[in-house]
């Protein structure tokens, strides 16, 4: 599944979550020791997968959940590829969709409600005053500046920054993004790499309503997941 919306499909160098049962004795992420020469792992204790015969790089493990990041490489873009696990357990094998954008907007439940994880430029979270106790939130207000986090976007950057490679300075993405806030356009002021597989978009909030509007991430004509606010007030 998409590791962000948890929908099908996943597009190269993006975070994928795998569903399982015994797929790991154990439950953590990589540790700092295990990022070599600015490399990520491809296996944590013994847990390692395959996406069409390519190694992908392991992020968290655990009883019945993996996150890992999509190799670049691979088949022509929107074909089914094989998905190997391999656990001390044994291997298991099944197939994905791989598509050439599957945008993902991360998310945080809050109030019964699914909002986007995005921040203000000083940090704090967007979202209604007090919604998380111990973490500061404040609504955006129209032509504020925010940003948003996704995964999906595609490899073409610039520079080009293959799957498994620590991100040591954001790379540009090279397609045109479009952002819709509760319907209406949003001006997109940065679209680019800033972690392996993460992709913070910065827009300029429409002149929308007060209240949660509804959040849309589009690139290469394919969207993100429905259900998505951010929450505006004057």
């Amino acid at each position: 599944l998409n590791g962000a919306s948890f929908s099908d499909g996943f597009a190269p160098g993006s975070w994928v979550s795998v569903m399982g049962t015994n797929l790991s004795r154990t439950t953590r992420i990589w540790r700092a020791d295990e990022i070599v020469n600015g490399r990520l792992p491809t296996s944590l204790d013994g847990v390692s997968i395959k996406v069409n015969g390519r190694p992908a790089f392991v992020y968290y493990i655990s009883p019945t959940q993996l996150n890992v990041q999509a190799p670049t490489e691979g088949v022509a873009d929107d074909q089914m590829v094989e998905v190997e696990v391999t656990t001390p357990q044994g291997t298991t094998k099944t197939t994905a969709l791989r598509r050439q954008f599957a945008p993902g907007l991360f998310t945080y439940r809050a109030g019964g409600k699914t909002y986007a994880a995005a921040i203000h430029p000083d940090a704090v979270l967007v979202g209604p005053n007090g919604i998380i106790p111990g973490a500061p939130s404040r609504p955006a207000r129209p032509r504020w500046i925010v940003s948003l986090y996704a995964t999906g976007l595609g490899t073409d950057t610039q520079p080009a920054i293959p799957a498994g490679q620590v991100v040591t300075a954001p790379a540009k993405l090279r397609p045109s993004v479009v952002v819709l806030v509760g319907g209406q356009r949003a001006e997109v002021l940065y679209a680019g790499l800033v972690s392996a597989g993460l992709y913070q978009i910065n827009i300029r909030v429409p002149t929308v309503s007060d209240g949660d509007q509804p959040v849309l991430v589009q690139i290469g004509g394919t969207p993100s997941q429905n259900g998505v606010s951010i929450v505006v007030q004057r």
